[in-house]
């Protein structure tokens, strides 16, 4: 995987890396992660967002397929990011709760290429690049400049510290974080709601685990059934990584239609 797509310099880590853990502790855990060199000058990190389907009208983006959403945007790797509240559409006979088509209200922060798809809310942490490249996790009260911006729920680290909340459920989950020096930057999915196969995880143990990666901060993303890791093959096509916790009617895992991702494509 991504071993033709960005090769490394020899004296330096590959800028784009990925793998899989199988975890036993605190329970059977399954962790997709995937490491980007924010300075390389091979790569680039950029929110990836669904079209806006009805202009002036409520909705900013609709649900598509990640599959289909990171491709049509090139990306090699990509997960889920912003939460959503699903709207209601006349002109659509089906409203599947998660119809790919769906009109969809962003909630948080998106910004791709500069454009501003959604603003800021005090309710959900924000990832941002500025425009001089810079990557920063807060959660700005207004809109500030960025380049890509997307948007999660709390922060689960801040300057090395552990910010979650305690005692929350086990879910499947997906986060990202970034050193201290801000170079680098993980996308992390844990699989859930799996006996046997990967349980889910608990804010607080979230948080310790994206530490022990090397994050100095880092944000809760959407989960639960959103939660999707995509990663390109030595061909380029894209494939989910990990195992969603959604079925289609043969039983098989499907990821869910989301109208926002983060996404790594080649500069």
């Amino acid at each position: 995987m991504l071993a033709k797509a960005l090769p490394a310099d020899a004296k330096d880590q590959p800028p784009l890396q990925y793998w899989q853990e199988a975890r036993t502790q605190p329970r059977t855990l399954r962790v997709s992660c995937v490491k980007v060199d924010l300075r390389s000058p091979l790569c680039e990190v950029v929110a990836l967002v669904g079209d806006d389907p009805d202009g002036p009208g409520p909705a900013e983006s609709q649900l598509e397929s990640p599959l289909t959403l990171a491709a049509r945007n090139k990306a090699l790797a990509a997960v889920n990011t912003n939460a959503f509240n699903r709207l209601p559409d006349p002109a659509r006979k089906s409203q599947g709760a998660w119809a790919a088509g769906r009109l969809a209200d962003i909630r948080g922060w998106a910004v791709t290429g500069g454009r501003q798809v959604s603003p800021p809310d005090a309710a959900n942490a924000s990832f941002w690049i500025d425009p001089k490249g810079g990557a920063h996790i807060g959660a700005p009260a207004a809109p500030k400049e960025a380049r890509e911006a997307v948007a999660g729920f709390a922060t689960l680290l801040v300057d090395g510290q552990d910010v979650s909340k305690e005692g929350t459920p086990l879910h499947p989950r997906t986060a990202l974080g970034l050193d201290r020096e801000g170079r680098w930057l993980w996308l992390v999915v844990v699989d859930g709601r799996q006996a046997g196969y990967s349980e889910g995880i608990a804010l607080r143990e979230l948080a310790a685990l994206m530490k022990g990666l090397g994050c100095w901060d880092a944000l809760n993303l959407d989960g639960g059934g959103s939660s999707t890791m995509l990663v390109a093959d030595d061909k380029g096509t894209l494939q989910v990584m990990n195992r969603p916790s959604d079925r289609d009617p043969q039983g098989r895992p499907l990821p869910r239609p989301v109208p926002a991702m983060l996404g790594v494509r080649p500069r």
